[in-house]
């Protein structure tokens, strides 16, 4: 069997299903876990993610409008790797390249036609179907239902405590992306509501919102979390006079009570796989520290609680 995977989110369900070494190809962005990153990369972008989040937004809305793809598909590659199934997705030109490209590819530089598993995750419930659809196709449903048992204990275990303590709800707004300010929906505010918090602005599967200074004026949330998708915490740091600026930060409640954190939103919150589960722990303890400090541990690396005037703690100064 061999596998290609065009998305981090499916690398790491490949992986956590026990099939790494069944990978021969995957994407450029795609960094976890450690031992796959070696592997060709059949994707590279035309976007520079490296630079600033306003750099960014106008050069993939610059390319939108020619309707030019984001991302390049190596078919040598491909052809020369000849894969058995080739794990895309079908949600988001933005993300990753797109379910057409990935078609076409297959019909024409392919001598044996390969199994496409496209993914299309909007709610929870859709991450953890695109698991079993992926444990059924490769075979390893066993890998997926083991999977699934494991990751419902974990939410219950969120759900049983915040039920037992009786805390109440924290009104909570996860932002997405930086300039402009986006407000993260489709999965999230699931999350929100399974670690004892409310989502503000945004619905269930709905899309990110882009937010204006006025509107992020009429909201007072007690949790924020900066997460912008695909930035690794430097890269966050290096925008903070961006956060300081876009956002109505004073005013809330959330910096009242040094409620406000960066997240790793490469890793998490924004790649709708496996570590999923491992966000919504991230959101318990952001919510309630004290009553889940065990995930403070487990997370240390990945989290940093912003001090007064949105400055960094004295480690990462």
């Amino acid at each position: 069997m061999k596998i290609v995977s065009l998305l981090p989110s499916s690398t790491e369900i490949v992986c956590q299903l026990g099939l790494a070494d069944k990978l021969v190809g995957i994407s450029h962005e795609c960094d976890f876990p450690a031992s796959i990153t070696h592997l060709p990369r059949l994707t590279s972008s035309r976007v520079d993610y490296s630079g600033k989040s306003d750099s960014i937004h106008h050069s993939v809305m610059e390319l939108l409008k020619t309707s030019v793809s984001v991302y390049d598909l190596n078919l040598e590659l491909l052809a020369e790797l000849n894969p058995d199934f080739i794990i895309t997705q079908d949600l988001c030109d933005v993300c990753a390249v797109s379910f057409d490209q990935v078609q076409a590819a297959c019909d024409e530089y392919l001598d044996s036609k390969a199994t496409i598993i496209s993914l299309k995750p909007k709610t929870l419930e859709n991450i953890w179907d695109d698991i079993d659809q992926v444990a059924k196709v490769l075979n390893v449903t066993e890998s997926g239902s083991d999977f699934k048992s494991k990751t419902n204990q974990r939410i219950e275990s969120i759900r049983n405590k915040i039920k037992q303590t009786e805390v109440p709800t924290k009104k909570i707004i996860t932002i997405e992306w930086l300039n402009p300010i986006m407000a993260g929906a489709m999965w999230v505010p699931e999350m929100i509501e399974i670690a004892g918090g409310e989502a503000l602005l945004v619905e269930k599967g709905g899309l990110a919102l882009t937010l204006d200074y006025s509107t992020l004026e009429t909201i007072d949330p007690e949790v924020v979390i900066i997460k912008p998708c695909g930035f690794k915490l430097d890269q966050t740091i290096r925008e903070l006079d961006v956060i300081r600026e876009k956002i109505p930060w004073k005013k809330w409640q959330a910096y009242k009570n040094n409620k406000m954190f960066l997240v790793d939103g490469n890793a998490y919150f924004n790649r709708p796989g496996p570590r999923i589960v491992d966000s919504i722990e991230i959101l318990a303890y952001c919510a309630f520290p004290a009553l889940f400090s065990d995930f403070k541990n487990r997370f240390t690396n990945d989290i940093i609680q912003l001090q007064e005037g949105l400055e960094l703690p004295s480690k990462h100064t």
